[in-house]
């Protein structure tokens, strides 16, 4: 199954996505993945750099100045955002092997790919076309349209790869979301 077979299937049939998942090689496709819609994520803010576009908020960081934030952001938000992939994993998998179950930190790292293949094409499509009507002060409202559409999806591939229980999935679900209030430090 290709990307885009495997986005429409995690669009409409997610338990059939995560099965879909489970051959493949685990984390490195979970890692392209992530890396190349964090590398789209930078083309998005790199375009309201020069298009002069403000912040959404100001600068959390005293020595960036607001002004050349966007432009900064371009170069380390993509690894900011894998390494919170990975400690979001982490986060989960130790809370799974501290419960004495498999942890799996590959499928994890997979699933959290799959994720970003579902809910990242709606994002950027949203995020571009605020852009262009001089709106992007709007797109953190479907930004948080996409936090409960994540945990359903966490859930569903806790219960799928790793054979999670529902009420044990949606706990870990909660706790990998532990890792954004990191992120929301430095996203603008």
């Amino acid at each position: 199954m290709n990307l885009s077979q495997l986005w429409w299937t995690g669009l409409t049939s997610p338990r059939r996505a995560f099965a879909e998942l489970r051959p493949k090689p685990a984390p490195q496709w979970g890692f392209w993945v992530v890396l190349v819609f964090n590398l789209a994520i930078a083309a998005t803010t790199l375009l309201r750099y020069l298009l002069g576009q403000n912040l959404l908020m100001p600068s959390a960081l005293t020595f960036l100045p607001s002004e050349k934030y966007l432009l900064a952001e371009v170069f380390f938000l993509p690894p900011l955002r894998i390494f919170v992939w990975l400690l979001s994993a982490a986060l989960v998998h130790l809370a799974l092997r501290l419960a004495r179950q498999p942890g799996g930190f590959d499928q994890l790292l997979n699933m959290g790919g799959l994720g970003y293949l579902i809910i990242m094409p709606f994002i950027l499509v949203t995020d571009w076309l605020f852009i262009a009507v001089s709106r992007y002060d709007i797109a953190e409202y479907v930004h948080s349209l996409a936090l409960p559409y994540s945990w359903i999806l966490t859930v569903i591939g806790l219960k799928e790869l790793l054979g999670v229980k529902a009420a044990a999935a949606w706990g870990l679900a909660l706790l990998s979301t532990l890792t954004l209030p990191f992120l929301a430090i430095f996203a603008r």
